[in-house]
């Protein structure tokens, strides 16, 4: 089945020609790039103060946040099962501890936890 046809306002065929340097050109193409978008697509959403997507290598950073956070929930999860079962807690919840604010600092920067919940 054929995809149907768009109504005719929605239709993308006028165009704008634009001069830039190439120094301009070449920035917006890399901003645009970052983002993951075509340099079309950036300068129509910058045009239009539509919403643009975060920085690919955020997206990268949070990905790899997400991922190492994964089994550290788990082992926090069979901790506080122990813990509500009655057992005693293993030492190694000071390690977890530390792991987590490892990462934190590492996706943040050190310094202080202002700012941040505490652990």
């Amino acid at each position: 089945m054929a995809r149907p046809k768009k109504a005719p306002a929605e239709l993308k065929d006028d165009q704008l020609k634009l001069r830039l340097t190439a120094a301009e050109h070449a920035a917006i193409s890399r901003t645009a790039g970052a983002l993951g978008l075509t340099t079309t697509e950036f300068v129509r959403r910058r045009a239009l103060g539509y919403r643009l997507p975060p920085p690919s290598t955020d997206q990268q950073a949070l990905a790899s946040l997400a991922a190492a956070l994964i089994p550290i929930g788990n082992n926090l999860n069979q901790l506080t099962r122990a813990a509500n079962a009655g057992r005693l807690l293993p030492q190694s919840i000071e390690e977890l501890a530390t792991r987590i604010t490892a990462l934190l600092d590492g996706f943040y920067g050190p310094g202080d936890d202002e700012g941040r919940p505490q652990l």
